[in-house]
């Protein structure tokens, strides 16, 4: 499959926006809701909400094209499985050598730990997810066959996840919610949309005043995010992350927005070194798994947002986090044993 060099530095950029989202996200559920720094976040972590949707729309982007080969689902489920259970065995045992070496080690310990391999670290959901889409390419491919009927489901599916329950939170109709939910359209509720909307907006020619359209939309709801996040959490006195959803509409239209502009905008057109970004494209799942343990060690020697001023500590500890997990794949990348057990190359 021929590489196109405009999606390998949107995964770049998704892949950095997920470092940013999960640093300035940290300790954004203890700080005052009322002070600055709780503030500083929220506007930090509303600008990266787009990165989940946009690696869901790029994974599915050529895997759901009929005209591909077939993508053999079950060979990459597999593959999802072990890296799933090789990085939960990593973040879930990484603790017992140094407990023992401390004479801590007991059952208890060993129980939690075992508890934490099966279930995985708490970002590592998006590989169960993939998994599940994964299960669904023959009936994705079957959908995207006939662009009508791919346009059909996304429509449903942008109703039902979306539109919908905006209205009914808005007006308060939580019946008619109920309603809504007990049809069963469980395929309509999910982030499968997401799967099948990449592939739909690279297929699909969108004319200019469509797309300052979306990009404006796009704009407006950059800036709703962090303003409805807010809102709601004063007015709740609680974290509310809701607005943080990949199930929003705020979101999904960010998400879009972001997606178009790559696919058109001409500084993408003709990208210097593409292979450079093909490589980096290639470490994005290494990152997305190993920045957690980065995060995580730094905030264990005290290195934390809210150690220092949140609009300083968060982009500083993003990029060192970034730059030291892009190093580790590369590393990973060259030793072949290492390379087969804790990489993925999702297209």
């Amino acid at each position: 499959m021929n590489r196109i060099s405009k999606y390998d530095v949107l995964r770049v950029v998704a892949s950095f926006s997920i470092v940013l989202l999960h640093v300035s996200a940290s300790y954004w559920s203890v700080v005052d809701i009322h002070g600055k720094e709780f503030l500083v976040m929220t506007i930090y972590n509303s600008m990266t909400r787009f990165a989940v949707p946009v690696f869901f729309m790029l994974s599915g982007l050529f895997l759901v094209s009929p005209r591909r080969e077939n993508p053999m689902a079950g060979k990459r489920i597999l593959k999802l499985v072990m890296l799933f259970y090789v990085w939960s065995a990593f973040y879930a045992f990484q603790g017992i050598a140094v407990d023992t070496l401390k004479g801590d080690f007991s059952m208890e310990v060993w129980r939690a730990a075992l508890e934490r391999f099966i279930f995985g670290h708490v970002h590592m959901w998006f590989l169960q997810i993939l998994c599940g889409f994964y299960l669904l390419i023959p009936v994705a491919r079957q959908i995207s066959a006939k662009k009508e009927i791919l346009r059909y489901y996304l429509l449903l599916w942008i109703i039902f996840r979306f539109l919908i329950p905006t209205l009914t939170d808005a007006f308060q109709m939580a019946t008619f919610q109920a309603r809504i939910d007990s049809l069963g359209l469980d395929v309509l509720v999910g982030n499968f949309g997401y799967f099948l909307m990449g592939y739909y907006l690279n297929i699909t020619d969108i004319r200019k005043e469509a797309r300052l359209l979306i990009y404006a939309l796009g704009i407006v709801s950059l800036f709703l995010t962090p303003f409805l996040t807010l809102h709601d959490c004063i007015k709740s006195g609680t974290y509310v992350e809701r607005w943080f959803s990949p199930g929003s509409l705020n979101v999904l239209i960010m998400s879009i927005a972001i997606f178009v502009c790559f696919k058109y905008c001409r500084a993408f057109e003709h990208i210097k070194r593409p292979e450079i970004w093909g490589k980096l494209s290639g470490y994005t799942f290494f990152v997305y798994m190993f920045h957690m343990f980065v995060l995580e060690k730094l905030n264990l020697v005290g290195i934390t947002t809210v150690a220092y001023p949140a609009v300083i500590s968060i982009p500083v500890m993003t990029v060192f986090i970034f730059i030291v997990s892009l190093i580790g794949a590369f590393v990973a990348d060259h030793i072949p044993v290492v390379r087969k057990i804790v990489m993925f190359h999702s297209n």
